[in-house]
C-alpha cells in the first residue's frame, strides 16, 4: 500500500497456498527429528517419483505407493519377465517340456540383461560389451554359418543357464531417496546426514508397500510379491512366486526381487517372527504395515 493519503491503494491479492516444496520439506524434517511417519514418507515419494526417474527403485516405490495392487510395468515388472523367461527356459527339460531356437534366444536375451559382470566373466569368458557383441552375432548366425567358439561359448552359456538378481536393494533404495531429496533442495547441505537415519525406515516401508501386490506380465503371467525372510541369511525381503503347472506336480518357484540386509529380529513384531516352527511358509500372507513403534506388525484395527 502506499503511503497515507496518496488515494491510491495496492491491488488485492489473494493469500498464496503453501507451496509443495515447503510441505515436502516439514515432513522431510518431522521424519528426521520427531516421528517417524509412513504418510510422509508416502508424501515425499508421490511428490519425488516424476522427478526421479532415472532413479529407478525411488520411482518404483512411488508407482507402487500410487498403484498398490497390480503393477504392469516398471522394475520389479522387468526383472520379473526376464527371470521367469531364464528359468521357464532353464527347467524346460526336467518338467518334459520341448525348447526351441526362440525359446533359447530369449533365454540368452534375458540372462545377458541379468548377468552380473563377475557372471559373464565366468560364464562367457567375456566383458559385458564382449557378451553384447557376441551373442548378437551367434543369434545372426545360427542355422546359417558355423560360429566362432567365443559366440558358441556365450550363446551356450547365456541360453542355457538360469540367472536372476533382485531388481534393487534396500541400500540402492536409500541411496537413491538422497539423491532425490538432494535434487529436490528439500534439505540444507549441512542436514543431508540425518538422512542415513531413514535407512531402516525406508526399508521396511518398502516391504510393506510391495506386500500382497500383483506383477502382470503380457499373455496373462502373474506373479504375486510377498515379504519374509526365508533365505540363508535370514534377511527381509520381497520375493515374487513364480509357477509352473505343466509338469506332473507343479513347481513353484520364490524368486527374490528387492533384498535388505535387515534380520526380523529387531525388525518386526513378535507375530511375524516364527524362528522354529518347520510348517511356517516362506512369507507372510496377512497384510503388514511398520506400526508406530519401527517395527513391521501385521495390520490389524487395534489402536
Amino acid at each position: 500500500m502506499e503511503a497515507e493519503g496518496s488515494g491510491r491503494q495496492e491491488a488485492w491479492r489473494p493469500p498464496q497456498g503453501l507451496d509443495v516444496a515447503d510441505d515436502l520439506r516439514l515432513r522431510l524434517r518431522r521424519l528426521l527429528t520427531t516421528e517417524k511417519r509412513v504418510d510422509d514418507l508416502d508424501r515425499l515419494y508421490l511428490s519425488l517419483r516424476e522427478r526421479s526417474k532415472d532413479l529407478e527403485a525411488v520411482r518404483e516405490i512411488g508407482d507402487f505407493i500410487a498403484h498398490r495392487d497390480t503393477r504392469e510395468k516398471g522394475l520389479l515388472t522387468s526383472i520379473f519377465g526376464d527371470v521367469f523367461t531364464s528359468l521357464d527356459v532353464w527347467s524346460r527339460p526336467m518338467r518334459g517340456v520341448p525348447v526351441g531356437r526362440d525359446d533359447v534366444v530369449s533365454a540368452a536375451q534375458a540372462n545377458l540383461r541379468l548377468a552380473s559382470d563377475e557372471q559373464l566373466m565366468i560364464g562367457c569368458g567375456a566383458t559385458r560389451a564382449q557378451a553384447t557383441t557376441r551373442l548378437s552375432k551367434a543369434i545372426a548366425k545360427i542355422g546359417k554359418k558355423p560360429l566362432k567358439d567365443s559366440e558358441y561359448k556365450t550363446f551356450a552359456y547365456l541360453g542355457t543357464a538360469f540367472v536372476w538378481k533382485p531388481a534393487f536393494t534396500a541400500e540402492q533404495l536409500h541411496r537413491e531417496f538422497v539423491e532425490a531429496v538432494q535434487r529436490a533442495s528439500l534439505l540444507d547441505a549441512a542436514a543431508h546426514t540425518g538422512l542415513e537415519s531413514l535407512r531402516t525406515f525406508i526399508a521396511l516401508h518398502a516391504l510393506a508397500v510391495m506386500h500382497g501386490s500383483t506383477l502382470h506380465l503380457r499373455g496373462g503371467l502373474k506373479g504375486r510379491l510377498w515379504a519374509g525372510y526365508a533365505n540363508e541369511r535370514r534377511c527381509l525381503e520381497v520375493k515374487v512366486e513364480i509357477a509352473f503347472e505343466d509338469a506332473d506336480k507343479p513347481i513353484m518357484a520364490p524368486i527374490c526381487l528387492f533384498y535388505t540386509d535387515l534380520q526380523p529380529e529387531g525388525h518386526c513384531a513378535h507375530a511375524l517372527i516364527q524362528r522354529d516352527d518347520p510348517t511356517y511358509p516362506w512369507h507372510w500372507t496377512d497384510p503388514i504395515e511398520v506400526g508406530r513403534d519401527g517395527l513391521l506388525k501385521v495390520v490389524s484395527d487395534e489402536h
